[in-house]
Order: structure tokens, then C-alpha cells, then sequence
């Protein structure tokens, strides 16, 4: 898991829908590349990956995000992280960092589902709010029985930075 966080950015918090600012080691890297699909990585091998269907929706259409969580480790991370429900929830990354280098992301608590038993997933996302956003895909709301892990660990599957430097990009107008 060690080698994984290092692709994405900060320790992530599930809770308020309020914007949270996460610095980033890689603040001095090169921008993100904008796609249309995106895997994360735990060393050399795909650990979550995430798909978006188009990079252009008008105000309100729907999106559809859909994935899977490739590695059996961010499978058995996530039932724990959520006590068994596996629900995973898209996270919204502003296209450009703060002046520290710290990029402000937010959970988005109206975007998540539950992951199949194939690991699998599909987020249909209706959006309001016009401009280019980032995003990511976290684990649901922590409910672990060992309250440790809910400060302590990562739940981000798919942050900022994927494979390549890739990231999820969404125009809405």
C-alpha cells in the first residue's frame, strides 16, 4: 500500500461534503494529464481503475463513471475500511493547485454505489456545477470496527495522479 499512496495525494477523510486541501509531495510535478480512463497502481500492478464515458456533458446531463478494483488488496482494504458494505464515492480535484501546491478536492456523498462481487462498479453522476474538474474514486464512508483505521489509513483508490499521470478529466457546460 506504501508504493500506492505514493501516486496519489494525502491521507483522504471521509465526512463533510466541505472542500478539503490535501498537500501533494509531487506539487512540483508536472500537471496531470486529462483522459478518459485512469488506473492507480500498488508497485507495478493496476490496484483500482476508473473510466468516465465522456469529457463534455452539458449542465444536469448524467455521467457514467464505471471501474473496477483490479487488486484482491484494495478489495479486502475497502470491506474493512466500510465494515462489508464496499460502497466507493467519486471524489471532484480543481484543475489547477493552490499557490502552496496543495490541491482542494471534495468527497462527492451523492456520487457512490456499491462495488459487485467481480469488483466492478458504476456511478451515474448528474452535475450542475459548469467548469473542468478532476476525479477520483475514494472508499465510502468508514465504518471499520477498528476505529484506527478510519484516522490512520488511506481510502483513496484512485487519486490526482494515476498510471501515467493520467487523471479522470469532466467538462460540464
Amino acid at each position: 500500500m506504501k508504493s500506492f499512496t505514493k501516486q496519489i495525494i494525502g491521507i483522504a477523510a471521509i465526512a463533510l461534503a466541505a472542500p478539503l486541501v490535501i498537500p501533494t509531495a509531487a506539487q512540483a510535478a508536472d500537471k496531470p494529464v486529462p483522459s478518459k480512463s485512469v488506473c492507480s497502481q500498488d508497485g507495478t500492478k493496476d490496484y483500482a481503475c476508473m473510466a468516465i464515458n465522456a469529457t463534455k456533458i452539458p449542465s444536469g446531463d448524467t455521467a457514467t463513471f464505471t471501474g473496477k478494483i483490479v487488486s484482491a488488496k484494495a478489495r479486502k482494504g475497502l470491506a474493512s475500511w466500510t465494515n462489508g458494505d464496499n460502497i466507493v464515492c467519486l471524489t471532484r480535484y480543481k484543475t489547477k493547485p493552490e499557490a502552496d501546491g496543495s490541491w482542494p478536492w471534495q468527497s462527492l456523498e451523492a456520487a457512490c454505489t456499491t462495488v459487485r462481487k467481480d469488483g466492478g462498479f458504476t456511478i451515474n453522476a448528474e452535475f450542475g456545477r459548469k467548469g473542468t474538474y478532476y476525479y477520483g474514486l475514494e472508499m465510502g464512508p468508514c465504518r471499520s470496527k477498528d476505529k484506527d483505521e478510519c484516522g490512520n489509513s488511506d481510502s483513496m483508490l484512485v487519486g490526482l495522479y494515476g498510471k501515467g499521470d493520467k487523471v479522470i478529466a469532466l467538462k460540464t457546460s
